[in-house]
């Protein structure tokens, strides 16, 4: 047993030694090797996706999720626009290659049926009515891409399609928010 004159210094020293521990497992997730193994760090700039991601979320991106098999609707991807320079962008799945979309105001009709988004952050009176889009049939190979925040996002209704070539990945969970309710939640 430790004399009492230690017990104080081994305290704050397996609490330091715990607060490294997590800043290197954080760090490890943050750093280009943990992209060898497919897991991908990120953290959201904008509102664009609120409310699934708010901004200053981190999370986690699977990069090898599409290696065998194209984006879904419904999918929250991560991808790059032609122009590198504009980053990484970060939307959900609306529509895949052969489907029809159409955007009207704040309703999104897929394949003639309206489609019921319970991840759309509501618009208040205040915000510009979303742009309308379509109709149009998605090219095969393509996707269209919305955010969440639909009057907060620029998304395929200002940019078109974005080839499934330019996908980088699939939105996990998030590993840290200002929210701490937020961490650990699986992204949908």
């Amino acid at each position: 047993m430790a004399a009492p004159y230690m017990k104080k210094p081994l305290v704050l020293l397996l609490a330091l030694s715990g607060l490294v521990f997590v800043l290197a497992i954080v760090g490890f997730f943050e750093t280009s090797a943990w992209h060898i193994i497919g897991i991908r760090a990120y953290v959201i700039p904008s509102a664009s996706m609120s409310p699934t991601l708010q901004p200053g979320d981190r999370f986690f991106v699977d990069t090898f999720a599409y290696l065998s098999k194209p984006p879904k609707r419904g999918d929250v991807i991560t991808f790059l626009r032609e122009d590198p320079d504009e980053g990484l962008f970060v939307k959900r799945v609306i529509a895949v290659g052969g489907d029809s979309i159409e955007c009207d105001g704040d309703r999104v009709i897929l394949n003639g049926a309206v489609l019921h988004e319970t991840y759309v952050a509501p618009a208040t009176p205040s915000e510009a009515i979303p742009v309308s889009f379509g109709p149009a049939t998605v090219p095969v190979g393509k996707l269209f891409v919305m955010g969440d925040s639909r009057s907060n996002s620029n998304d395929s209704r200002y940019f078109g399609f974005i080839d499934s070539k330019q996908v980088r990945g699939k939105v996990l969970y998030i590993y840290f928010s200002k929210d701490s309710s937020r961490i650990g939640r699986i992204v949908r």
